[in-house]
């Protein structure tokens, strides 16, 4: 995969919270985090041997405390969380020079128009019209996960068609049985790309850093009573509800070969390995 050779710098005083280098956050635990996760809560697991996990932390036997002095004490700690956003740009210039929007429903909605412009004026404009209520609950909102490796794996699609509202779109538009598959059409647009963001801890609200918390709970107690879960190793969601400026926006990429989860997780090539950002 081509990468961007344009890193930005980040200032040595800031920590960066990166899921996939578990070796490391997990070794940084203990300057956090030692006056929560004591040599006599160690002894306890050590002999109790619980299922540590993430979505019920009932194994823990004082949670209530437990809990939210790691999420303040994790967050005091990292100063941001890297975050990878999948899309479909057409230029990547504007994330450089504006950061990362919110999604914005209108400027979706103009695109679909103009990308379905041999389709009759009165399907589209019905199909935007369903969305209306989505448009307006989604607005400024952006996803991004804390794994390129994920995201390229296991949510494709975003970098394969571009945006999730724009899929649903052009999903929804009417057609014949024998028409066009419209949703295939916006694959024809933009360039898969992978951003590489680094995340102010500020732009995470309070349930996510607690979700984040309760995760790493799990890994710690999974690798120290030795009784590792049978689950897949995916990485945090980060929701952010509001506009990431392009000081935060570290690198991006294009990835050569991306599972397509639309056609069967077959591989999709991406011919196109480089754009006007790439040096």
């Amino acid at each position: 995969m081509a990468k961007n050779n344009q890193l930005r710098p980040i200032r040595q005083t800031n920590r960066i919270f990166d899921w996939r280098q578990r070796r490391s956050w997990l070794a940084s635990i203990r300057y956090y985090a030692g006056h929560v996760l004591t040599p006599e809560l160690r002894t306890y697991l050590i002999q109790k041997r619980p299922e540590c996990w993430s979505d019920d932390v009932s194994w823990l036997p004082d949670a209530k405390y437990i809990l939210p002095e790691l999420t303040r004490s994790l967050t005091s700690y990292y100063t941001h969380f890297k975050g990878f956003h999948g899309c479909r740009p057409l230029n990547l210039r504007s994330y450089y020079e504006n950061g990362l929007i919110g999604q914005n429903s209108e400027f979706l909605c103009n695109m679909f128009r103009e990308i379905f412009y041999d389709v009759p004026q009165e399907e589209v404009e019905n199909v935007i019209s369903q969305f209306a209520d989505r448009g307006s609950a989604e607005r400024g909102v952006m996803w991004l996960v804390g794994s390129d490796r994920f995201l390229v794996e296991e949510c494709g699609h975003y970098l394969i068609q571009g945006s999730e509202y724009l899929m649903s779109l052009a999903a929804n538009l009417s057609h014949s049985p024998n028409s066009e598959d419209y949703s295939r059409r916006l694959r024809k647009y933009g360039i898969p790309t992978v951003l590489e963001v680094d995340i102010p801890v500020s732009m995470l609200s309070l349930s996510q850093r607690t979700e984040l918390a309760k995760m790493i709970l799990s890994e710690w107690g999974q690798l120290l009573t030795r009784r590792l879960l049978s689950l897949r190793d995916d990485p945090p969601c980060y929701v952010i509800r509001q506009n990431i400026p392009s000081e935060y926006l570290r690198n991006h990429y294009h990835p050569n070969r991306i599972t397509d989860p639309h056609k069967g997780r077959s591989i999709y090539i991406n011919r196109h390995m480089t754009c006007d950002m790439c040096y």
